[in-house]
């Protein structure tokens, strides 16, 4: 409780940037199942110490996930979830190891590059690419890319959320998918912080701050979902992939 309270005798600049972020943050998740950290990382990043940062947005990712799951429950295709939960799990730890090899530092950079780049080429083309079908190895690929990407750099969402937008499959089918999966993720990667006591103190100041105002952003994000037809939710995921490849390059 410490950080809430130096949150609110420094000004409340610092207040409404923690409530802000967690706005924005928990209506682009309520809306997509996936892109809290892309909405809320620019905000917070001033604001919140980085030792807090990584735990904040993961935690309120999967919060604001579980909220809007009741919603697209129903929609879960778990022939599909599966194998990319499976082979995520597999990836993780393997992300997470190769930490100390690698600086995620250059990697968000070209991640957020190539996601940039995809996007651009999508709205040259005039259209999202779709697959009818898909050969299962592609299922456990795209799955062990998110769960690496995910342990290693925070990434888990990207591969899984292309990889669904692409398959001829309706808007629910999609994002049950890859919210499901990012749901797990977000379990593993909490569980690999808790095992290894990386689970900051000063996490509950903030976390005080922004889960009543996730919940207001969660389901109008979910409303808003409810209302836009097939079309309008991918252009809306575009644009989330868009927001999520500028912020990996700026940040």
């Amino acid at each position: 409780m410490d950080l809430l309270i130096d949150l609110i005798a420094t000004g409340d600049n610092s207040v409404w940037a923690v409530l802000a972020g967690a706005f924005a943050g928990a209506l682009a998740s309520g809306f997509a199942g996936f892109a809290f950290g892309a909405a809320s990382l620019s905000i917070w990043a001033h604001t919140i110490s980085p030792l807090v940062l990584a735990q904040m947005v993961v935690l309120c990712s999967l919060i604001g996930q579980l909220l809007t799951l009741p919603g697209i429950w129903r929609s879960i295709d778990y022939r599909a979830a599966l194998p990319f939960i499976g082979f995520g799990l597999i990836g993780s730890p393997i992300g997470a190891s190769i930490l100390h090899i690698l600086d995620p530092y250059w990697f968000r950079k070209v991640a957020g590059a190539l996601l940039i780049a995809y996007v651009v080429s999508v709205f040259i083309a005039g259209r999202l690419p779709r697959l009818h079908h898909a050969p299962r190895w592609s299922m456990y690929l795209v799955g062990f890319g998110g769960g690496v990407m995910g342990g290693f750099a925070g990434l888990s969402g990207i591969l899984p959320t292309i990889w669904c937008s692409m398959m001829k499959w309706s808007k629910d089918r999609q994002r049950a998918t890859f919210q499901i999966f990012n749901i797990s993720m977000h379990i593993m990667t909490l569980c690999v912080y808790s095992l290894q006591s990386k689970m900051h103190s000063e996490l509950v100041g903030p976390m005080v701050l922004a889960v009543p105002i996730m919940l207001a952003g969660s389901y109008l994000g979910f409303f808003l979902y409810r209302r836009v037809d097939e079309t309008q939710f991918k252009n809306g995921l575009l644009i989330l992939l868009a927001i999520s490849g500028a912020g990996l390059l700026l940040n």
